[in-house]
């Protein structure tokens, strides 16, 4: 079943609708023109949950606390998303030691429920970090996910955090002035021979690169490899392997004010491609591309942001579904995804690490004339203490 848009995706359309499409392309440019003297760094700062190495904590053990505590609601008008709620918790306490100022053992686990319900997972939590140079961290076990690997909405839904078990693999970060890059293999599924289902992992990298910088402006280009992987060569699973891939490159400009109200912003543009199995959607092909604008600002009240999203057959499963051109197990999907995002951040910290948050999003189709919209309420609590010094 195809769900046509009928402004964006008829071949033979009105001229009336023409000039729709084309009114909305400069209205899209247009947000984007009034919101260059204004930028900010981008969203919430909320998922921040990993300490950083201390090279003078040889022989340190810390007993740490890390807790996120949420409440979100989706009010979506889709014809393959419906609208849902989720309101839970999880915390992870565990311990941390330093048997050398390059190397940290993290060892605990992680409770996770959701409100009203008996039922909770439990996630056993092991990590090894080691810092060999100064720019330069790898990671085996718990990865460190803050942030969303900052990866965009669309590529990989933030509410992973509230769903989904913590990510185990391997990881490596690199981050100096310039360039700052994150590659990790988060593998949560392992088979042996015979096993009825297939192997599972998801892989990214992403970097950002900086063209130019001074006291006030940065101009960067990011960039993101990353997608899901499902198969094997061991296991009796039916079905050929999969996989899904999303490449996305862009421009970053962010700018410094100076100001007291409105003190920085952050203008970024990104195109996307995708590729998908064939027939795993209602989505005719295998790839898709989508347009990405976002404008932001940071001001004494929060930070402000708003968008353009253009996704044609655009599609991963790993990604927020309202972006998505389709959805696995739906026969309804959309060629053409065309809709205006506007955005409200607000973080308040309590102390180090720790913060009460609320953000809201509105998602407005023209075409369709709907208005989908979330929001969220937050706290995250981060603490660390000091049990035992200098441990022989």
């Amino acid at each position: 079943m195809i769900e046509g848009n009928s402004s964006f995706e008829q071949n033979t359309m009105p001229q009336s609708h023409k000039f729709t499409k084309v009114y909305y392309v400069l209205c899209s440019i247009l947000l984007v023109l009034l919101s260059l003297s204004t930028f900010a760094q981008e969203g919430s700062r909320a998922f921040v949950s990993d300490e950083k190495m201390d090279q003078n904590a040889k022989g340190n053990l810390y007993i740490a606390i890390d807790n996120l505590n949420f409440f979100k609601n989706n009010e979506y008008k889709s014809k393959y998303v419906d609208g849902y709620t989720l309101a839970g918790m999880w915390i992870r306490p565990k311990l941390s030691y330093y048997p050398d100022k390059k190397l940290r053992l993290e060892i605990g686990g992680q409770v996770f429920a959701y409100s009203g319900r008996d039922d909770y997972k439990l996630y056993p939590w092991f990590s090894v970090l080691y810092a060999p140079a100064k720019h330069v961290t790898f990671r085996m076990g718990n990865l460190n996910q803050d942030r969303n690997h900052a990866l965009a909405e669309p590529v990989m839904d933030s509410e992973h955090y509230f769903r989904d078990r913590p990510e185990f693999g391997i990881q490596g970060k690199y981050n100096n002035k310039r360039f700052n890059a994150d590659l990790w293999i988060d593998w949560q599924k392992v088979i042996f021979k015979g096993d009825p289902f297939k192997e599972s992992f998801v892989f990214g990298t992403v970097a950002d690169f900086t063209l130019f910088e001074n006291e006030k402006r940065k101009l960067s280009l990011p960039i993101s490899f990353s997608g899901l992987h499902e198969g094997g060569e061991i296991d009796n699973a039916p079905g050929p392997a999969q996989t899904h891939i999303v490449v996305s490159e862009g421009l970053k400009y962010e700018y410094e004010t100076g100001g007291t109200l409105i003190r920085s912003g952050l203008l970024q543009g990104s195109f996307l491609q995708s590729t998908y199995p064939f027939q795993e959607t209602s989505l005719p092909g295998k790839s898709g591309i989508a347009f990405f604008i976002q404008t932001a600002m940071i001001t004494d009240y929060g930070t402000f942001l708003s968008g353009f999203w253009h996704g044609n057959r655009f599609f991963t499963p790993l990604g927020s579904p309202l972006y998505q051109n389709g959805a696995i197990g739906q026969e309804a999907f959309i060629n053409k995804v065309n809709f205006f995002v506007f955005s409200y951040r607000y973080d308040r910290k309590i102390f180090d690490q720790s913060k009460f948050g609320f953000t809201s999003d509105m998602f407005y189709n023209p075409s369709l004339n709907k208005l989908s919209n979330s929001a969220a309420l937050y706290l995250m609590i981060n603490l660390s203490f000091l049990c035992r010094k200098n441990i022989n």
